[in-house]
């Protein structure tokens, strides 16, 4: 199972950049090629020029309950339809459901990958059961020559994924930019040395359920429009918290997400471990595991990456945020746009709140346009871990 020749396993080097580019603006439409690459196994064969995707009502359901969103438009079938959607609908950041490959699987074989940044727009949102269209394809990738997080080199590749109707009627898209890096040299960069993961006294967490009563359960507009002439620029959006991360509640979305198929055991993990033999990491146990393990588990963190503790997966921040903006916006609203930069981490034990403020409106082609300064900040570190921008539509009184 050989490299390509100048290829290094586990280490950014410029032939891995090489091999990646010949893959640059190729549709990419079959999942299981991703592990053969990721252990540099073989290159993508021919593939077709689309995917086909679908999430029934009850994916949708299990999906939203993996980072507790329990909006009725996901769950409840009578609610949903009485709806503007007229029936059950996918929360917006489960496009990520339809990318084919990504920075985790494609390259760069052996490197660790954390997301950089996640940019969405929406035309409308996926059905219940709706088969759609989707491709990925690589827009370019490059090298960073002297990274301090990763210790030397680092890469960045950046990706989109197009969904469509059968009809080829333009859904939605999903773009991705990740950092590619040697597990060993970040651990020997010691740039988390310092962090401690946070205990909790039970006043500190009889604080945080309160929050979640009092903004999480309460302020959410639901089937009530919020119009767009209510809405003021340097208005809050109700925020939202999420945490203290748990193994639990790493491993619920995890479970629900699918973790690109590498959220298997027994049988199904040997199959995976015999095809790509150098893809996992050990355990205390010396047995292999994904390398999303490193989500749930502090040990692994510790011993491959120096990091203190497991961290939240970037997924689940993207629904939250999502969720802060619906909870808001209501029924009659929609997510245009999200475009946001990761700054910092969420490790196990950590709490998030979620924010938004207006910062524009406008009216575009007859549509009521509202823009939004989108962030999040981790509690009690107060650290800002995300920045970012939002827009989303809002029914108008004339309208009503």
């Amino acid at each position: 199972m050989a490299l390509e020749e100048g290829e290094i396993w586990g280490e950014v080097t410029d032939r891995s950049l090489e091999v990646l580019l010949e893959r640059k603006g190729v549709p990419r439409t079959t999942r299981g090629s991703m592990m053969s690459i990721a252990d540099g196994k073989k290159k993508p064969k021919k593939q077709p020029e689309s995917a086909f995707f679908a999430m029934s009502a009850e994916t949708v359901g299990r999906f939203c309950r993996g980072f507790a969103d329990m909006n009725p438009l996901y769950h409840n079938p009578g609610y949903a339809a009485k709806s503007p959607w007229g029936r059950i609908i996918a929360p917006p950041a489960a496009n990520c459901y339809a990318e084919t490959t990504n920075g985790a699987s494609d390259g760069f074989p052996g490197c660790h990958t954390i997301w950089r940044g996640v940019e969405y727009d929406w035309k409308r949102p996926m059905f219940a059961d709706e088969v759609v269209k989707c491709v990925t394809y690589l827009k370019d990738a490059n090298i960073i020559r002297d990274s301090k997080f990763a210790g030397g080199m680092a890469a960045v590749q950046d990706y989109e994924t197009r969904i469509t109707t059968m009809e080829d009627e333009y859904i939605g898209a999903y773009r991705t930019s990740w950092h590619r890096f040697s597990r060993g040299k970040a651990k020997e960069s010691k740039k988390y040395a310092d962090i401690k993961r946070h205990t909790w006294t039970d006043e500190e967490l009889d604080a945080v359920w309160a929050e979640y009563h009092e903004q999480n359960m309460t302020n959410v507009q639901g089937s009530e429009p919020l119009y767009f002439e209510d809405v003021e620029v340097g208005a809050q959006v109700p925020h939202i918290i999420k945490g203290p991360v748990t193994l639990t509640s790493k491993i619920a979305f995890e479970m629900a997400f699918g973790a690109m198929g590498w959220f298997v055991g027994h049988e199904l993990a040997l199959k995976l471990w015999e095809r790509s033999p150098r893809l996992p990491i050990r355990n205390e146990e010396n047995v292999p595991e994904p390398p999303v393990a490193i989500h749930w588990t502090n040990e692994r963190c510790e011993t491959y990456l120096g990091m203190p503790g497991a961290y939240e997966a970037g997924h689940e921040r993207l629904n939250w945020l999502t969720q802060m903006a619906n909870n808001w916006i209501g029924d009659h609203g929609i997510i245009r746009s999200m475009n946001i930069q990761f700054r910092g981490f969420h490790w196990q034990g950590d709490a998030c709140r979620l924010h938004g403020e207006v910062t524009g409106k406008r009216v575009v082609d007859g549509e009521n346009i509202v823009d939004l300064r989108i962030w999040t900040q981790s509690h009690p570190r107060d650290q800002r871990t995300t920045d970012g921008q939002m827009t989303v539509q809002l029914p108008s009184k004339a309208g009503a």
